[in-house]
């Protein structure tokens, strides 16, 4: 093995290998969630929404259903929005090239590049996303097969694997899968153990054993798995 496939990971490369894990993910699970719900915001009153907008988008700073789809696509001002979480993300991969290789980032330039074009097109059709999707999973398949140092692969993997469980628990998904997302972690943690807060770790496990269905349950696990990984 290779000085390159072994060498250290500072801490601050780590953050930036989780963040852009998380962010890849927070791009797949947005248009995922605005797909759901796509066919039904045509016809319907903001109102009608207002849970799900408030999940998805912690602003709430939209009028419309209208303006809510246009925003959650292309709002740069809008941390929440598919243009905004990819922009973070390829801030990270442009940091992290020599790491993730640039076959891997393409998917993310390719995808910012696609979001702007429809931008200036005003396009709000969600389904018409589909490539973005494609290529988020993309950018998973070239990172297993292109990334050297094991370790690089491994934070990038459980950022994805955090963000998602967040977004799971805050739009109502059921336990067992949560409990699923959270050993496939601790299996991508078996490598580099010290990356999980062991106390957290222990109460996550106990948690997803016994779980509560109540809000106060569900947001404390969150908070939990979101502070579980030390970097």
């Amino acid at each position: 093995m290779s000085n390159k496939e072994t060498a250290p990971i500072s801490a601050a490369k780590a953050n930036r290998l989780f963040w852009l894990g998380r962010y890849v993910e927070r791009v797949y699970m947005t248009l995922h969630l605005l797909r759901r719900v796509y066919d039904k915001m045509i016809d319907g009153e903001p109102a009608d929404y207002e849970s799900f907008w408030q999940k998805l988008d912690m602003s709430d700073s939209y009028a419309s259903t209208g303006e809510f789809t246009l925003g959650m696509m292309y709002d740069e001002s809008n941390p929440s929005s598919i243009l905004s979480s990819l922009n973070r993300a390829m801030d990270n991969a442009i940091m992290l090239r020599e790491d993730i290789k640039s076959e891997t980032m393409s998917y993310i330039e390719m995808s910012i590049s696609l979001l702007k074009k429809f931008r200036t097109e005003a396009m709000s059709n969600i389904t018409n996303l589909q490539p973005v999707t494609d290529w988020m999973l993309a950018f998973r398949g070239s990172a297993a097969q292109r990334i050297e140092n094991p370790k690089v692969l491994i934070i990038t993997a459980i950022g994805q694997l955090i963000e998602k469980m967040d977004i799971m628990l805050r739009f109502g998904y059921d336990y067992n899968r949560i409990a699923t997302q959270y050993y496939m972690l601790k299996n991508w943690a078996k490598e580099w153990p010290e990356l999980l807060d062991k106390n957290l770790d222990e109460q996550i496990e106990n948690m997803l054993e016994s779980p509560a269905d109540d809000d106060n349950f569900r947001w404390t696990l969150c908070k939990f798995i979101n502070g579980v990984v030390l970097c």
